[in-house]
């Protein structure tokens, strides 16, 4: 927000200085950072633009923008409009994401991922961290994980977190660029706080690729056979040091050792069905282990096995977030 309105009011000054007086001049950048914004932050750019421009006409220490009748309807018509576009683009980006049928004590959420589809079940467990974004093309790029650190588990800091990832999550994004960009949003909010996480990344196509960063394994499930998908892990986000820093004595940082990621290495998964839990999928028995595979390949829906896995040990509170990806055509599921 605060940039979207530094580049408004900076695009007001340079029109300004350079006398340019024709209202495309004045509405065009302020439009284009509102129309790419969220619906709430497009209005208050717009209703920022038109108060420059309104200060341009009635104090014209330098020449502004035209003062005629037609140019400030002009630029009246064009503010006004960038709210309403800024929220029919968040809704048909927002639309393809459904709430599925479910208790009460647990949320699912069904999202295109390539030509199949995936399920995020979250249910308000401590630290959890859960979010899918679907990307223009019928990608999508979801996060589960938890967080711990007293600053870092509030509502504030989880929502924190969630809001980094979707606002950077783009076609272009890597699970490893999203890493480096949590973990450095970690170490803003919470220097003493961790982040253990799963990036994945589905294309158009239906290829899977995941980043791990200290969290559980995946899981895939061939024919139907589950096991782990073999993803090497990286360091939780925010548990290194940035290069060059100096570790202090007692922390579990590395000094030096941090690289764009917190570690992560993104790695391709196949399979008929991929799931990312972000509590334990074992115990000391193995009963977790075994109940986790046997979740993950039950239902044939993807909402159905992501809502499986968040129940809780031996009947106790569910845990989340749980990711499942079928990303095949809907058949194959």
């Amino acid at each position: 927000m605060r940039a979207a309105l530094a580049g408004t009011t900076g695009n007001a000054v340079l029109m300004g200085v350079a006398e340019v007086g024709t209202p495309i001049g004045w509405v065009l950048l302020p439009g284009l950072l509102g129309v790419s914004a969220r619906p709430r932050v497009a209005a208050l750019v717009s209703a920022w633009a038109g108060v420059l421009v309104v200060a341009s006409v009635l104090v014209p220490v330098i020449p502004g923008h035209r003062s005629d009748p037609q140019a400030l309807l002009a630029s009246t018509l064009s503010l006004t409009a960038v709210p309403l576009l800024a929220w029919a683009r968040r809704r048909t980006r927002t639309a393809s994401v459904t709430r599925a049928a479910g208790p009460t004590d647990v949320a699912v959420f069904t999202v295109p991922a390539g030509p199949g589809s995936a399920a995020l079940a979250v249910c308000g467990s401590p630290g959890e961290i859960g979010a899918a974004v679907p990307l223009r093309g019928g990608g999508l790029l979801a996060l589960v994980g938890t967080v711990t650190g007293a600053a870092l588990d509030t509502p504030a800091g989880r929502r924190a977190i969630e809001q980094t990832f979707r606002r950077h999550a783009r076609p272009a994004a890597s699970p490893q660029r999203l890493a480096g960009v949590l973990d450095q949003a970690v170490r803003d909010l919470a220097p003493a706080g961790h982040l253990r996480a799963t990036i994945v990344r589905v294309d158009r196509s239906g290829a899977v690729e995941a980043a791990r960063c200290g969290s559980p394994d995946l899981i895939t499930v061939a024919a139907d056979r589950a096991a782990l998908a073999g993803v090497p892990a990286g360091p939780a986000l925010g548990s290194t040091r940035p290069a060059g820093s100096t570790a202090r004595a007692g922390s579990t940082a590395r000094a030096g050792s941090a690289s764009p990621g917190g570690g992560a290495t993104p790695s391709p998964v196949t399979g008929r069905r991929v799931a990312a839990v972000a509590a334990a999928v074992a115990d000391a028995h193995g009963e977790r282990w075994v109940r986790v595979l046997d979740q993950v390949a039950a239902d044939d829906d993807p909402a159905g096995a992501a809502r499986r896995l968040t129940r809780g040990p031996r009947g106790g509170r569910r845990t989340g977030p749980a990711l499942v990806v079928d990303p095949g055509p809907p058949s194959r599921a």
